[in-house]
């Protein structure tokens, strides 16, 4: 079983109550698909960006749920002919990443422009070096 939501609009002219109904209706579709529903949030009523079924608002629903893959597909056909569901859209959540040990990415090298006193060090530092070849 995986991890979904379900996020859908219902119509905007159905009391409070009504809404409830179509929320139990929605959750016992996803029962009767195999699946278990886990929490709903209700956004309430928004104006929708263009008419839906000849509706200007909706009242929005998120569902969680747990399904199996391969009956999404019916839990679709099931919404589709709801008539209280003007859309829906059923997402995948991604999976929880398991806590693993990370190293940490390796230490940025700046290379900066070099000064006229490090030139004057390296310089020292060859001079030095070929009098210590020259001495031996």
């Amino acid at each position: 079983m995986r991890d979904y939501e379900v996020l859908y609009i219902v119509r905007a002219d159905l009391d409070d109550d009504k809404v409830q109904d179509a929320v139990k209706r929605v959750n016992t579709l996803i029962e009767r698909s195999g699946g278990t529903p886990d929490g709903t949030n209700l956004w309430g009523k928004r104006k929708l960006a263009y008419d839906v079924k000849h509706q200007k608002e909706g009242s929005y629903v998120l569902q969680d749920f747990h399904l199996d893959p391969d009956r999404v597909p019916e839990l679709e056909a099931s919404l589709k002919i709801t008539e209280e569901v003007l859309r829906h859209l059923i997402v995948r959540k991604p999976e929880k990443a398991i806590a693993t040990a990370v190293t940490p990415p390796p230490a940025e090298v700046v290379l900066e422009p070099l000064s006229q006193d490090s030139d004057e060090a390296a310089r020292r530092v060859r001079r030095a070096d070929r009098e210590d070849r020259e001495d031996s």
